[in-house]
């Protein structure tokens, strides 16, 4: 979801003036960035000067925390080996995709376009690292469902090292399924997009809904299943322990699993919008044509209304990346006292953070 890649370049304002002569032109279709004009456009270029700077820092501090925290532990279970790849994979996120459009949209330097490898990296590093932190979410949250229907058994098969061959196995998919965008994407006159209309058109209308399914389509309907085992796992948990005649008997999972469902629900409310506006920016392009043969001034004004709203889910969309440390630091107290003794830095208490 690369926000530089915008359907509202469709139309290319040429001139402004007290009547607003406005000139489409159908070569530009989606690409390259354009000057932000009126007050969608100098709004979304605000909210992009603004947003990414605190989304970076917060992200890549928090991040780092977990990423520190983890690496304290004598033995790493099997949930904190995939949220140690989940924190490396949201850096990722965070420094591929977000980082080079602020640049772009601050100093009006566009990374992607210092040379040809250069733009062909990193809109794939963006898309493959999107693409690996929803399925760690994915394989985390079955893991979990996991540990709740199966207490004991699944000590068996949940090992660090099944987890590290997981997530190489994660790792190795994405990236080998978004190597097209390797041979698609280069400098295309002023911007890093696909180079032909052919590339154009297999990137609109195949690619797009292969990133759809990675991101959202396939990964949600697992994160509603898991998340229902859970909860009613975690009831008829509740409603054991209350039977129980002496306390203390089991260990409580809760804030593990409250933890997991949390990550879900700001995967659900962040990654959604800008999942489908995304996959569904080619069929706006095309209405706006229709459109723009009759109506430019209203075309070029839809163009911009869409683009700001398009805009706003993709900054949406890394708050995902970004706050997902501060529900590692509410999920529990032992997380918290061991961010505390990495602060003060004291001796680890030697505690499992994550999973039994």
């Amino acid at each position: 979801m690369d926000a530089t890649t915008q359907f509202a370049s469709n139309v290319t304002l040429i001139n402004v003036t007290e009547q607003e002569t406005i000139n489409t032109t159908s070569s530009n279709l989606a690409e390259g960035r354009y000057p932000p004009v009126g007050y969608y456009g100098y709004t979304s270029a605000l909210l992009w000067m603004v947003i990414p700077p605190i989304l970076i820092s917060i992200g890549t501090i928090g991040n780092a925390m977990t990423i520190l925290v983890l690496l304290r532990q004598k033995k790493m279970t099997t949930t904190a080996v995939f949220l140690f790849a989940l924190a490396l994979s949201d850096t990722l996120v965070l420094f591929s995709a977000l980082l080079p459009d602020w640049v772009l949209y601050t100093w009006d330097i566009d990374i992607k376009m210092l040379s040809n490898p250069g733009c062909k990296a990193i809109v794939y590093l963006s898309y493959c690292s999107i693409h690996l932190s929803s399925w760690l979410i994915v394989v985390v949250t079955l893991e979990r469902t996991a540990c709740v229907l199966f207490p004991h058994k699944v000590r068996l098969g949940c090992s660090p090292r099944n987890a590290v061959l997981i997530i190489v196995t994660i790792v190795l998919a994405v990236f080998g399924i978004n190597i097209i965008l390797l041979v698609i994407i280069g400098l295309n006159k002023n911007t890093c997009a696909p180079s032909t209309k052919e590339y154009r058109d297999l990137f609109d209308y195949v690619h797009r809904w292969i990133d759809f399914t990675l991101t959202f389509g396939a990964p949600f309907p697992l994160l509603l299943i898991g998340n229902v085992i859970i909860v009613v796992q975690l009831a008829l948990s509740r409603s054991r322990r209350q039977r129980m005649t002496i306390s203390g008997q089991t260990r409580d999972t809760r804030p593990l699993s409250m933890l997991i469902m949390a990550l879900c629900v700001l995967f659900f409310f962040t990654i959604t919008p800008a999942s489908v506006c995304f996959v569904y920016l080619p069929y706006l392009r095309e209405q706006l044509l229709a459109l723009e043969s009759v109506d430019p001034y209203t075309a070029w004004y839809d163009a911009q209304y869409i683009d700001f709203l398009y805009n706003v889910a993709i900054l949406v969309s890394y708050f995902n990346a970004a706050f997902n440390f501060a529900f590692y630091v509410f999920s529990g107290s032992k997380f918290r006292a061991e961010l505390r003794n990495l602060l003060c830095c004291k001796a680890t208490q030697g505690t499992r953070l994550f999973g039994s």
